[in-house]
């Protein structure tokens, strides 16, 4: 086959999706889990700070993006998917999201299933007198372990690429327990992407597929009976920022997941010279996994808050967009000082300040570096009432998430107190 037939097979593989009923449902599910966010902004602050929709058209449009990026890397590496596989996985990332739902992520799956595999292999062969566990034996010994990791790493390596794009943006606010039982502000730093893709999968049956000219990186053991097919895939991004702006997080967490993909991908691209290498890369695609999560959960708990109440004034936490505060330049972190010549410490007191000019707003701002700036607006019917700033939590507030990853089944079914995100 020559390589523009192969181009035209994989653009048609790509453009399948488009009639692919699991295509749709990821979008829908995507959809759901924005609107679950706004809920609990809702519940936070009585108000909406995103928009399910926007959300879900955003992830849709950097989805498409980053699923074409995908099914060419997947295709220049000569990675061949077996379905037998795919279903193992997504049943051992479901096993594994019962005791802690972040565990769905498939380096764990990919990563634990590629390891046992690779240790059957060192054992002499085996029968089991039950057929089923016989078929699982045989599945098992049949994983294509190179192209398993391979999938996780470049998905990891698009997913970084994303949070770096869109993960610092139109966060939901939320008020947290901080390190000393103080409350202190932060975002919920959630995203989802809808990637529509093509892949080359085992068939099994003969195929007028065969392998382009560059093949050869990844070792393969069966080079008939291929198809290239529409595979919609659906990757997530999850974690806090309290010590961090939203975007700097993003931005550490990018390079973070960044570097996990290129290590793997080198460690599984290496295992074609010495077969070593996949035993290391096996462990590190879970081991690795796990400790991100952990370096970033201690970097936020060992560093101070960044949206505290000041000693002095009422720090922003977030600024409504379409809102006079928007209007007047107000950012995320700056802190209102003074309302119409008056010194505010409450909301209360900025309240009574508003209410000293109703038509007219004049505020002194201080940036994180203590420097003020003066902003000033007319007021319309209704604006002095919001001027679109959620602030950070001080004394009175009592409203809070909990931080933490819970299993599946309680994220399901346990009705709980405090919300949790």
């Amino acid at each position: 086959m020559t390589i523009t037939a192969y181009a035209w097979e994989l653009l048609h593989g790509y453009v399948g999706n488009v009639g692919s009923p699991l295509f749709y449902v990821a979008l829908l599910l995507v959809f759901f889990q924005y609107r679950r966010q706004n809920r609990l902004e809702r519940q936070m602050f009585g108000l909406r700070v995103t928009s399910p929709l926007e959300q879900t058209v955003l992830s849709f449009i950097y989805g498409v993006v980053a699923g074409a990026i995908v099914t060419v890397l997947l295709s220049l590496l000569g990675v061949v998917l077996n379905p037998r596989d795919f279903t193992y996985i997504w049943t051992v990332a479901l096993l594994l999201s019962l005791f802690n739902v972040r565990y769905i992520c498939f380096a764990y799956a990919g990563g634990l299933l590629s390891l046992l595999s690779l240790l059957l292999h060192t054992l002499p062969p085996l029968s089991f007198t039950m057929p089923f566990i016989d078929a699982i034996y045989h599945d098992l010994l049949a994983l294509q372990v190179p192209h398993v990791l391979s999938l996780v790493a470049v998905l990891h390596l698009i997913e970084a690429a994303l949070v770096r794009l869109q993960g610092g943006e139109r966060n939901t606010p939320v008020f947290v327990i901080g390190k000393r039982g103080r409350l202190v502000g932060g975002f919920a730093l959630q995203k989802f992407w809808v990637l529509p893709m093509a892949a080359v999968v085992l068939t099994g049956t003969s195929t007028s597929l065969h392998p382009p000219p560059w093949w050869g990186i990844l070792p393969l053991s069966v080079l008939s009976g291929l198809e290239i097919i529409p595979i919609p895939a659906v990757l997530g991004y999850s974690g806090v920022a309290v010590a961090h702006e939203p975007r700097t997080k993003a931005k550490r967490t990018s390079r973070a997941i960044g570097l996990y993909s290129v290590c793997l991908l080198l460690l599984v691209i290496g295992s074609s010279y010495a077969q070593g290498f996949i035993w290391l890369a096996a462990v590190f695609a879970p081991l690795a996994h796990e400790m991100l999560v952990l370096w970033d959960r201690a970097d936020e708990r060992n560093r101070t808050p960044l949206y505290v109440h000041p000693e002095r004034g009422l720090r922003i936490l977030e600024v409504l967009p379409d809102s006079p505060a928007n209007e007047m330049g107000l950012r995320s972190g700056e802190s209102i000082v003074k309302v119409n010549g008056m010194e505010v410490n409450t909301k209360y007191d900025m309240h009574v300040a508003i209410d000293r000019n109703p038509a007219f707003v004049k505020l002194e701002v201080a940036d994180m570096r203590g420097e003020i700036r003066l902003v000033q607006k007319p007021l319309y019917e209704g604006e002095r009432y919001a001027l679109g700033v959620i602030l950070v939590p001080d004394e009175e507030s009592d409203h809070y998430v909990r931080i933490e990853s819970i299993p599946l089944w309680r994220a399901i079914w346990k009705k709980r107190h405090e919300t949790s995100v």
